[in-house]
């Protein structure tokens, strides 16, 4: 999905928080915390649209549980639900009320690995793929996923995971889409901190209406662990294609999905991403969409805390090519362990072989979040 500046900030939020003492204890393991957010955003082109720009300011308020469990345990895990109501000072036909909730487990025996999760999003916000003239676009957006690590030897492993994303739009203009991710890794620990990987990964896109359903083929080879003392993370590269149920020449090429993370000072991490995949768009077309780019994170001291983040895109669509940029710089102050407030600035520009697909917009953003 795509980020906004309210999401970032509030996640940076929440995960500064997590020490936060809990509102209640709920059996043995378990502990209830009660969350509420609070932003207030600037936002020069609500729409993205470079012929109809409006701005406006946006009040959010944001009340929620979380529920921990299974500390100091092996099935560990938390469920969270959020209602955040959403109120526009001029255009205030955009008022809203969005619902998010999910969940997440995992268990390690050791000789093998289990993981769980699933969500449930509204959502009613432009993107770079997704406008409309005038109006934002509803969707709501369900993920589920699975996956499992099991150890043969003492050096091989083998990895299998399956997710589901179904994206349900309001607006009949849009292309509803379920798209199943299937993949299958096998390890070989080539040192005590480094492993080999061959895997294979089928994706089956299914799509509404009279828009093509795609399968796709991911043949790859990578590394996953640690690269040195400071660097870590995962790499595949491979061949990478995509078949057409119905109209629609076949397509393949080169595949990469990279994630790293260095940590270049005790208080300073770096994180890097690359991918070249298949994608489908919010009108049902095929699309093979390159994206790079990366984040740090820094502790300037116990109490403050900043972010930057920079994305690059290159899609690919039958009848356009759009680069879009999309960065953020957000800042963090814990006032303690309940309460944190923030201050972020996001610049998103999107250049397209298509005039009405181009569009630039800054959004300032404010907030405090409570986690109690």
């Amino acid at each position: 999905m795509k980020y906004t500046a309210r999401v970032a900030s509030i996640a940076t939020l929440l995960s500064l928080s997590v020490n936060a003492a809990p509102f209640m204890a709920v059996g043995d393991g378990a502990e209830l915390f009660v969350t509420a957010g609070l932003s207030v955003q600037l936002d020069d082109n609500i729409y993205l649209d470079s012929t109809n720009e409006r701005d406006d300011t946006i009040i959010s308020f944001t009340p929620g549980v979380d529920l921990v469990f299974g500390k100091g345990t092996a099935t560990a895990g938390s469920v969270y639900y959020r209602e955040e109501f959403r109120r526009y000072n001029d255009n205030d036909n955009q008022d809203t009320e969005l619902s998010n909730v999910g969940f997440r487990t995992s268990t390690d025996t050791g000789s093998s690995k289990f993981d769980f999760n699933g969500s449930y999003a509204q959502i009613v916000q432009n993107d770079n793929d997704v406008r409309a003239t005038g109006a934002l676009v509803r969707r709501e957006v369900t993920n589920l996923g699975g996956s499992a690590e099991f150890g043969f030897t003492a050096k091989t492993s083998i990895g299998i995971g399956a997710s589901l994303v179904s994206t349900d739009y309001a607006p009949a203009a849009y292309t509803d889409a379920d798209v199943l991710n299937v993949p299958v890794d096998v390890y070989y620990a080539a040192t005590e901190k480094l492993d080999w990987s061959l895997g294979y990964r089928y994706r089956d896109t299914n799509q509404s209406g009279v828009s093509p359903d795609f399968n796709d083929h991911f043949v790859n080879i990578g590394a996953r662990g640690e690269f040195s003392p400071k660097l870590s993370g995962q790499v595949r590269v491979g061949y990478n294609s995509r078949e057409f149920s119905s109209v629609g020449s076949d397509q393949s090429g080169l595949g990469v999905d990279a994630n790293l993370s260095l940590a270049a000072t005790a208080k300073t991490t770096v994180r890097l991403f690359l991918s070249n995949d298949f994608s489908n768009s919010s009108q049902g077309e095929s699309t093979e969409v390159l994206r790079w780019g990366g984040s740090v994170d820094s502790k300037i001291s116990e109490q403050l805390y900043v972010t930057a983040s920079l994305s690059l895109s290159s899609s690919e669509y039958p009848t356009r090519d759009d680069d879009y940029l999309d960065s953020l710089v957000a800042l963090t102050y814990s006032y303690n362990q309940f309460v944190n407030f923030s201050a972020s600035v996001a610049i998103r520009d999107n250049d397209s072989t298509s005039a009405n697909a181009r569009f630039d917009n800054t959004v300032f953003s404010f907030g405090a979040n409570i986690r109690y």
